[in-house]
């Protein structure tokens, strides 16, 4: 342990001389033989002419050896004083290199203080840019995905448009070729062709645009161009529902009343389709046994409803008849539809 403590020392002890001679020009072996060598001339020159009596310093003077001595002695201390002189000015040249060493190394310093400064603004000028520039991208991706959403919002409304476009053209297609339902009465064709159009992509169409004016009108459009004949009457209601029966064989008539049964709706939908209601009823009415069956079925299931469910006009024409059964039918799957979703 001791001897690592020793050897520990030692070692700062040289770092120490070797940074000593880094700063002190060190002073050459000649001129320091040359300064000692004089030193102890010059020592041993003084100690003689002190040891010398009176009789010797007479002599000394009449031989002029003294006058040799001194000559020496100066010469010495000449020397000496110029070795001394030429190490000071290797020192002062050395500190003045140093010092020069320094100011070029402080100046380095400073540039590199300010070159670093620079960068360090460069830096958070680019992290201030590259921040900036994510923001941008993020606006633009949230722009991006917006469009992107509209845009899928109005393919998925084409779509349904398109498939709610087709549903109509081939129902009132083949309706108009007396395709379908063409053996029942005007009335009930125009219930059944209305409820089949609402049960198609038409009432999708309905439910994801809220737009409920565009193909309602075209409906009724499509229906009176078709009903010329019939458009110019006006009529009663009890008499146009008693006809409708009337003209009903016993299988058909059976199979309206089945469609458009009432006995099992709740009353808040009743009370929305009152003229269905109506039809309904004319239907169940006819048939009862003719024993029990009222004269005028018509007036009964109007009057019925005026009373339990909802007003009917006595009078209608064909316009207000067709708009009333599309309106009637469309609310009423869109409400049966709205509840089914809210259930689940």
């Amino acid at each position: 342990m001791f001897d690592l403590k020793t050897k520990y020392k030692q070692n700062l002890a040289d770092i120490s001389i070797q940074q000593l001679e880094k700063r002190i020009p060190p002073v050459s072996d000649k001129a320091l033989i040359d300064l000692v060598n004089g030193i102890q001339v010059n020592q041993n020159i003084l100690s003689y002419r002190k040891s010398r009596g009176f009789f010797g310093q007479l002599l000394d003077n009449l031989t002029r050896s003294d006058r040799a001595r001194q000559l020496l002695l100066d010469g010495n201390l000449i020397a000496g004083q110029q070795t001394l002189y030429n190490w000071v000015l290797e020192l002062t040249d050395s500190l003045q290199i140093s010092q020069l060493g320094l100011q070029i190394t402080q100046k380095s310093l400073l540039e590199a203080r300010n070159a670093i400064r620079v960068n360090k603004k460069l830096l958070q000028n680019h992290d201030r840019a590259i921040i900036e520039f994510a923001e941008q991208l993020t606006q633009i991706a949230q722009q991006v995905d917006y469009r992107f959403q509209n845009i899928e919002a109005r393919i998925h409304q084409l779509e349904i448009k398109v498939a709610a476009n087709e549903d109509l053209d081939a129902i009132i297609s083949a309706w108009e070729a007396n395709q379908t339902y063409y053996d029942f009465p005007w009335l009930i064709q125009i219930v059944l062709l209305v409820k089949e159009i609402f049960s198609s992509a038409v009432l999708t169409y309905e439910l994801e645009t809220q737009d409920l004016h565009k193909y309602r009108s075209l409906i009724i459009n499509k229906i009176l161009a078709r009903s010329i004949p019939i458009s110019r009457n006006f009529f009663s209601l009890a008499e146009l529902l008693d006809l409708s029966s009337q003209q009903l064989i016993p299988e058909d008539l059976a199979l309206c009343a089945g469609i458009l049964e009432t006995r099992s709706i709740a009353p808040a939908r009743l009370n929305c389709t009152p003229l269905l209601f109506s039809l309904g009823t004319t239907l169940e009415l006819a048939q009862l046994p003719p024993e029990i069956q009222p004269k005028q079925l018509g007036k009964t299931s109007t009057t019925l409803c005026r009373q339990q469910i909802n007003y009917l006009p006595r009078q209608m024409d064909t316009r207000e008849l067709v708009s009333t059964i599309v309106h009637e039918i469309a609310n009423d799957s869109l409400s049966q539809i709205t509840a089914c979703k809210t259930n689940l």
